[in-house]
């Protein structure tokens, strides 16, 4: 077997993450991402760093991610909540409603998510890291795994070990050689991947004038297109975001202009005319992300999902290939908790110091 040297497939949080922690253990790596850009599912717009992806994570039991952007050095805020929440539905319309009230504290990174993510990459020497780098395929011999790509880096060294930093949806349509197992596959096929059936939409604004008017930001709609809203304030500037509540399908026979069009009315019915003309917005549907969603992540109901405990895959694979995807995590599939609690198991598992993260 060659020397230890992981590749690392996928440049979102449990990628580097990974990466992060081979470096600190001095364990060779080099980290493959198929977009252009690092972070998976976190991404941000350019404007502001309003999140189009994860925003929020709970201190109180997700003490992973707590320490490490504390050990990062990256200043967090507590999600703003103080005030009423907006209510509608067909019958009522729009009303008022108690304060939402979150049953733990959610807290953000200053700068949004995306701070996080580069972070981690000015820890990484860009030697190893590799963007635009579409995994296709890996064959495996006695000695070592190769990695074929779209459009295959020059002179890649081959590797004892790949860690699969991506959903099990997508690293089923991997080629793999040895073949693996109809069973494997199933079991791949059958965990959802957390965004992929979701669309985020963020609108800017000068000020937060509806906290003027003693209103949260929260708000819950029965009519849509947006379901649940929130406030996206930070100290770079005002902002509301929110989920929408209408599936893939629906978003589909929609232009991206026709959507905002809708998601803004919605907003100006919710907390007035002021909403009518943000300075900018944008809207992120993940199920078109080809990198996030598949054909089934499209018509799911958005679930979190997680690959059971202990899964691995058939020999000869079981040794060489490791899950570190958020979705491989035992708990907390999905979130950014779960990335981070992937990627320690598998450090665990092959024997590897845990984290020297501060308590």
């Amino acid at each position: 077997m060659t020397e230890t040297r992981i590749a690392i497939i996928g440049g979102g949080l449990a990628g580097l993450y990974a990466a992060y922690r081979l470096g600190k253990l001095g364990i060779a790596f080099d980290i493959f991402e198929a977009r252009n850009r690092l972070g998976g599912r976190i991404h941000s717009t350019e404007s502001g760093g309003f999140d189009l992806g994860p925003s929020w994570f709970w201190p109180d039991f997700q003490l992973r991610m707590h320490n490490l952007v504390s050990e990062l050095g990256l200043p967090v805020f507590e999600q703003y909540t103080a005030g009423a929440t907006m209510l509608e539905d067909r019958a009522a319309g729009a009303v008022r409603g108690a304060g939402y009230l979150p049953g733990n504290t959610s807290m953000r990174v200053e700068g949004g998510t995306g701070q996080l993510v580069r972070a981690l990459e000015s820890l990484i020497p860009p030697e190893h890291l590799y963007l635009n780098a579409a995994l296709q395929a890996v064959h495996l011999d006695e000695q070592a795994v190769s990695l074929v790509f779209a459009d295959t880096p020059d002179q890649l060294p081959r590797y004892s070990h790949v860690w699969l930093a991506l959903p099990p949806r997508l690293a089923a349509a991997i080629q793999f050689s040895p073949s693996l197992p109809k069973h494997d596959l199933q079991r791949l096929m059958a965990v959802p991947t957390w965004m992929a059936a979701h669309a985020k939409y963020v609108a800017r604004y000068a000020e937060p004038f509806w906290r003027e008017t003693g209103l949260s930001g929260d708000g819950f709609s029965r009519i849509g297109p947006l379901a649940e809203i929130h406030d996206a304030c930070n100290e770079r500037g005002a902002a509301l975001f929110g989920f929408l509540g209408v599936n893939a399908a629906q978003r589909a026979t929609l232009s991206a202009p026709e959507l905002k069009a809708a998601c803004r009315a919605q907003l100006v019915r919710l907390f007035g005319e002021q909403a009518a003309a943000p300075i900018d917005d944008s809207l992120y549907d993940w199920a078109t992300d080809p990198y996030t969603a598949t054909e089934q992540d499209r018509v799911s109901l958005g679930e979190h999902g997680s690959l059971d405990s202990g899964f691995t895959l058939a020999k000869p694979w079981a040794d060489r290939v490791h899950f570190i995807g958020s979705e491989a995590a035992v708990e907390q599939g999905g979130y950014m908790e779960g990335a981070l609690a992937a990627v320690e198991t598998v450090l665990a598992d092959l024997g590897m110091p845990k984290s020297s993260q501060p308590a």
